[in-house]
């Protein structure tokens, strides 16, 4: 791993190195000698990494103050993410990798599953949504509206954008935070008219401490989004 004097005091690396494994005398010149000497960089390698790993795990940024965060989250209108999805609804689920573009008040939202198969390709603009699935395109007035229709039950994507990266709406009630100001949990009516509960159980250990998943249920839907990485553009 590149820079490790950089990464590792020699008391580190010495606690990383007590770890390997105490070798045996054997004959010069034997089999398992040189086996040993063929897998030894092998071995410290990998000790080394999965030191590196258990320090980096350490390392967390402090969240920024709770209104200073929320006024960095409002301006975060460019952004894009991938994430694992599961949506469980009445007589169906979905399940696969979410990519999420947003260009500040329309979005581009690909789902593809976990073999890389596209499921659908969602695009709104300022003329309205266009859905893309089984190589038919459908549009309508709104992405809710058009998701309604293709698939018969609702999520609450219009509102998608803030309920993303941890905000609310005008439509939104119940708030709850945790001791750092961060959103846990809110009641969320969509544009369907229909009452979901978003949660927040874990964040990114960065400054905007942004979601890392997020959960929505409704009286029949529930919605799993595990976020893998989020991109600012």
């Amino acid at each position: 791993m590149p820079f490790i004097s950089k990464m590792f005091s020699k008391r580190m690396l010495s606690k990383c190195l007590s770890g390997l494994p105490k070798w045996q005398s054997v004959k010069k010149g034997s089999d398992v000698t040189q086996s040993t000497k063929r897998w030894l960089p092998v071995l410290v390698a990998l000790f080394l990494s999965g030191c590196a790993s258990w320090q980096q795990a350490q390392v967390a940024e402090i969240p920024l103050p709770a209104k200073e965060r929320q006024q960095q989250l409002a301006t975060l209108t460019q952004f894009e993410l991938t994430a694992s999805l599961g949506v469980k609804a009445p007589g169906d689920s979905v399940s696969g990798s979410l990519n999420w573009v947003q260009q500040d008040e329309f979005y581009t939202a690909d789902l593809n599953n976990f073999i890389g198969i596209n499921i659908f390709k969602l695009q709104t603009t300022a003329e309205g949504a266009l859905v893309q699935v089984s190589g038919e395109s459908h549009q309508a007035a709104s992405a809710a509206a058009l998701l309604d229709y293709l698939s018969g039950w609702s999520l609450p994507i219009e509102e998608m954008p803030l309920w993303l990266k941890g905000m609310t709406g005008a439509s939104s009630s119940d708030l709850r935070f945790d001791p750092m100001g961060r959103l846990t949990s809110f009641s969320l009516l969509d544009s369907q008219n229909r009452r979901w509960q978003v949660s927040y159980p874990k964040f990114f250990p960065d400054r905007l401490s942004l979601p890392q998943l997020i959960i929505l249920e409704s009286s029949d839907t529930r919605l799993k989004l595990a976020i893998r990485q989020w991109k600012m553009l």
